[in-house]
């Protein structure tokens, strides 16, 4: 299954308490402030106008505890995917930069250990979203602290709030097994922010202040509007659009603290590759839409076979291209050549990126068709 439609069905079960998470500051800024040109004032203690206080719609942010958790779930697994999860080279720079820097964690002494559970279970891939349920890694942590100490029984926990925080993880750790390797990542991830993380993500964010300009104005002063429609007829009218140093193409999606949608895209490491954030945007909001398409058009036995999550995978690449010929066409070569290049397409005698697109995200004619049918209805406001 693809990962917004695993995200939604598991995070779905921590709705009840949603409204009991202590939110307190906006998700990525220690002022609470959206990234961007009136964000990068805010944190700088200099005047703000009153009118720049006002809510932004789907801005620009970045989170660091969310960065932290999928980094070390990219520290330790095997990103086989075709489109790939995590930003191509990820692991193998960072063991370069630590190595430099003479660093070594016990995420890096425990990583064969943690690795060799992740195949064994499908939670493990669910738990990567665990941390856009909350606002911060303290939240996080204490949560994950209190599901080891009840064993992963709801029924121990002293208030509903934590019992359904306790449910949620027991979810994707259901067995003892489970348990322990959670108290071994805890650990390591808790070594590494301390050792590593947090002096590199904050070195990062700091020196990629014009990259968060350049993407929050291009998303707020050009794009935003242009993806308004499809957003409020999908039901994603507020959000928060986050730049993830891990993140892949893949991208994720999930529901925030506050039941936001949240995606989270590449954080690019130059002002130029802004646009990057726009293809992968597209990419994610399609996402609710290409599994109930896929479903409709497969039969039983696909399903069983694995078939019909492939093509999820393959739809959601097709579906971005489609919204964009439809909202941004201007955007749609780039997309094209972006996906590609994220794939490692090759064919022999095949050199044009949109041949090369077309073959390598090939679907059914009747599942692109039907892909195209919903776009249009949602675009029409139907």
């Amino acid at each position: 299954m693809h990962h917004a439609l695993v995200a939604t069905s598991v995070l779905g079960l921590c709705a009840a308490c949603a409204a009991a998470i202590p939110v307190g500051m906006p998700v990525g800024t220690s002022t609470g402030a959206p990234m961007g040109p009136t964000g990068a004032a805010a944190a700088s203690g200099s005047p703000v106008a009153p009118s720049a206080q006002l809510p932004l719609r789907w801005p620009v942010r970045t989170a660091e505890h969310i960065d932290l958790w999928l980094h070390a779930f990219a520290l330790i697994s095997e990103d086989t995917a075709r489109v790939r999860l995590y930003r191509n080279g990820y692991r193998d720079s960072l063991v370069v930069v630590k190595n430099q820097r003479n660093v070594l964690t016990s995420l890096d002494a425990n990583r064969a250990t943690l690795a060799k559970r992740l195949p064994l279970t499908g939670g493990y891939l669910t738990a990567q979203f665990l941390p856009f349920e909350f606002a911060n890694w303290d939240a996080m942590a204490y949560a994950i602290e209190r599901f080891l100490q009840f064993a992963g029984d709801p029924r121990r926990a002293p208030d509903r709030e934590t019992q359904t925080r306790v449910a949620l993880i027991a979810s994707m750790f259901p067995t003892a097994a489970d348990r322990e390797w959670l108290r071994l990542f805890l650990a390591s991830v808790r070594d590494e922010q301390a050792q590593f993380f947090n002096a590199e993500h904050s070195r990062l964010i700091r020196t990629r202040a014009p990259v968060i300009t350049s993407v929050d104005s291009l998303w707020q002063q050009v794009y935003r509007t242009k993806f308004e429609r499809f957003l409020n007829n999908t039901a994603q009218r507020q959000g928060d659009l986050l730049l993830s140093l891990p993140i892949g193409g893949e991208g994720r999606t999930a529901a925030g603290p506050n039941r936001q949608t949240m995606v989270a895209v590449p954080f690019p490491a130059r002002s130029e590759d802004a646009v990057q954030v726009l293809y992968v945007m597209a990419h994610e909001i399609t996402g609710s839409l290409v599994g109930t398409v896929v479903a409709d058009n497969t039969t039983p036995a696909e399903q069983r076979a694995g078939t019909a999550d492939r093509y999820v995978s393959l739809g959601q690449v097709q579906a971005g291209a489609l919204l964009l010929a439809a909202i941004a066409p201007e955007l749609r070569d780039g997309y094209v050549r972006y996906y590609v290049e994220q794939a490692n397409i090759r064919r022999s005698g095949m050199t044009a990126y949109h041949a090369l697109f077309d073959a390598g995200f090939a679907l059914p004619a009747a599942i692109r068709e039907a892909l195209q049918r919903q776009i249009d209805i949602i675009l029409s406001g139907i």
